[in-house]
């Protein structure tokens, strides 16, 4: 198979490695970084490529980029991440187009930023190396033993780009682009003990991303199944790192099983606010929104199953209903039922006495002007035209909060995988 080879190569004092360098992979394109002082050894190079293989490199298949500053690291990183975009470019035209870095020759600076720079390409990496060194083996690579050293990014190659990517989505609450990440990176590689890796990370992201969506009985599966394999993940995440990570697991596995084996509990009531927090990380207010007022209903539902024997508010008796709320609402009355919205779930708690319907009625909720369950109404996921502001998510937070009597500190966490 014939491979396209782009070559990306720092310039040093010395031409020789990066003629031994071109005649090894004999680019298509090639991008030299030089400095000020090596800029000449750009010529010498391509003069003595040509005189090796009688086809010199013409222009436009190679372009120099020099750095104004050899001994800046990101100046060096500033003009090596202008290639980011050329790479893509050339990977995408298949599998015979290939990319090569070779970080032999330049200054430290130069060098360093072209492996930190690379690790995010699928690409190899190229080095000279030789024989034998000036300074009884301690010193230059001696002219003639030149000898090309090259292997797979072992960024790539070990799955740590793709985890460390992953952690980026996953701590961002973007489950599933960590998902896809991972499960491409999982069918790319070969090597057993990184499949195994790229596996559990990706239950782990599946598990949490589940969750979020409230499909408790799937993501406790996956949870479940993360930390039986959690070898898997220490080496990726680092021993201190990892001890924390899965003791919030370990905690939240048994919450997960709480809403498994209880749907119809406070802990509910908690996880739908724990997802309104995560929704006003990302400023998605107006799904925040939904989630408190949906928290608040399940308040009022709860508190009349438990404390006063009405199971469910689409299906009330007429009777059940104390006096003189009963012929308040008789008018309304299906024959001997009657269902109820929020407002009227709370009033009726207020009827019976009940502590959270008089909270609900202090917290000044059930005003039709003031409350932030009306401008929920008005909101674009609901039945008006207006998005939520983040003032009115503050204000039901707060009442919802207050009403279900939790702490911030009551809440599921999920764990964080970077910091």
């Amino acid at each position: 198979m014939i491979e396209f080879n782009l070559l990306i190569c720092t310039v040093g004092g010395s031409p020789e490695p990066l003629v031994r360098s071109l005649l090894k992979w004999r680019p298509a394109r090639v991008l030299f970084v030089p400095s000020a002082q090596t800029l000449t050894q750009v010529d010498a190079v391509l003069r003595a490529y040509a005189e090796h293989t009688g086809a010199p490199l013409r222009p436009g298949e190679y372009e120099i980029c020099p750095v104004s500053n050899a001994e800046g690291l990101e100046e060096c990183l500033s003009v090596i991440r202008r290639f980011d975009q050329e790479v893509a470019r050339w990977i995408s035209r298949g599998a015979d187009y290939r990319v090569v870095a070779d970080f032999t020759a330049g200054t430290k600076c130069m060098t360093a930023a072209l492996v930190l720079q690379s690790r995010r390409w699928s690409c190899r990496y190229s080095y000279v190396g030789g024989a034998s060194r000036s300074k009884e083996g301690i010193g230059v690579v001696e002219t003639g033993s030149e000898r090309v050293v090259h292997w797979a990014n072992p960024w790539e190659a070990l799955g740590y780009q793709a985890i460390e990517d992953a952690c980026l989505l996953f701590d961002q609450q973007a489950f599933v682009p960590a998902v896809r990440l991972l499960d491409a990176a999982r069918k790319a590689t070969d090597n057993g003990a990184v499949k195994r890796s790229l596996s559990t990370f990706h239950q782990l992201c599946e598990g949490y991303g589940l969750w979020d969506r409230f499909q408790h009985k799937d993501a406790a599966q996956r949870i479940d199944s993360v930390l039986k394999n959690a070898a898997d993940i220490q080496a990726m995440l680092g021993p201190s790192r990892f001890d924390q990570v899965i003791e919030v697991i370990k905690k939240n596995k048994e919450i997960l099983q709480l809403l498994v084996d209880q749907p119809r509990s406070s802990a509910m009531v908690s996880d739908l606010l724990a997802n309104a927090g995560r929704r006003r990380a990302e400023a998605r207010y107006d799904d925040g929104v939904a989630r408190l007022y949906r928290a608040v209903e399940a308040l009022a539902q709860l508190a009349l199953a438990e404390r006063h024997g009405v199971q469910g508010t689409d299906d009330v008796t007429l009777e059940s209903v104390p006096e003189p709320l009963r012929h308040k609402w008789a008018s309304r009355a299906d024959g001997e039922k009657l269902r109820l919205g929020l407002q009227d779930s709370f009033e009726l708690l207020d009827a019976f006495g009940d502590e959270v319907g008089q909270k609900f009625k202090s917290a000044g909720l059930r005003d039709p002007q003031q409350s932030p369950l009306t401008a929920r109404n008005q909101s674009i996921l609901a039945h008006g035209f207006q998005p939520v502001s983040d003032q009115v998510f503050e204000k039901l937070w707060k009442a919802a909060m207050e009403l279900g009597g939790f702490a911030e500190h009551d809440l599921p966490i999920f764990p964080s995988l970077t910091r």
